[in-house]
């Protein structure tokens, strides 16, 4: 029962994983293709890295790094 549990766990953060991932990409394009006068007002390019793309590739590096070890523990 323990390992189907743990199982789950494993899928379900890949999954959250996968989303973290698309999540960055969506907010990446969308900084890079940002109107020029979108970037230059209220400098947003710069706070959309800063205030959502890092912390959220922290987060999905973070989750990778959880997922490795709870694999190597289910060896």
């Amino acid at each position: 029962m323990a390992i189907i549990l743990l199982e789950e766990v494993l899928v379900g953060l890949e999954e959250a994983k996968l989303s973290l991932d698309q999540a960055v990409l969506t907010l990446t394009d969308i900084t890079e293709d940002l109107h020029p006068d979108l970037q230059d007002s209220a400098n947003m390019k710069n706070i959309l890295e800063q205030d959502f793309v890092q912390p959220l590739q922290y987060r999905a590096a973070q989750l990778e790094h959880l997922l490795e070890k709870l694999a190597m523990a289910c060896t």
